[in-house]
């Protein structure tokens, strides 16, 4: 079964900005479709979305409102949002291996400045497929190998 996971750093939500160790620590709050997982096409196919509606857990959840589901349930209108502590982390279970090539993380106003997505096969055993300590929050799309 293979998983993905990102573990960003959990931001300030309109309060004052934590620490760059407290958001280095991998936590934070993401939108729907986190986790939009495109795998290795031709030049002309169209990208196919892996992560929607796909099991999702995580570390923890803000509310009943922001649950880890939200995060690939296809919907802008909906997000995942943690716990307003470090570290916190969401997964999602592909229920099969695939190739993938891209990840696109879509931030709602607070975002992490440092996280990082991972691959696993076996939900045990992680490989970073991307870091970054200086994200920008927004749309971000990433290319990996995996």
């Amino acid at each position: 079964m293979p998983l993905l996971s990102a573990h960003p750093p959990h931001p300030a939500r309109r309060v004052p900005r934590p620490s760059r160790l407290t958001v280095a620590s991998l936590a934070a709050a993401l939108v729907a479709a986190l986790l939009a997982l495109l795998p290795s096409t031709a030049a002309t196919a169209a990208p196919t979305l892996l992560s929607q509606g796909k099991p999702a857990t995580a570390s923890s959840s803000e509310g009943a409102g922001t649950p880890a589901s939200a995060a690939v349930d296809g919907n802008n209108g909906t997000r995942w949002s943690s716990q307003f502590a470090d570290p916190q982390w969401i997964q999602v279970d592909l229920g099969a291996a695939a190739q993938l090539s891209q990840v696109v993380l879509r931030w709602e106003t607070a975002a992490a400045k440092a996280y990082r997505v991972e691959l696993s096969t076996d939900g045990a055993n992680w490989s970073t497929a991307y870091s970054t300590a200086t994200g920008t929050g927004g749309v971000q799309t990433h290319d990996i190998t995996g």
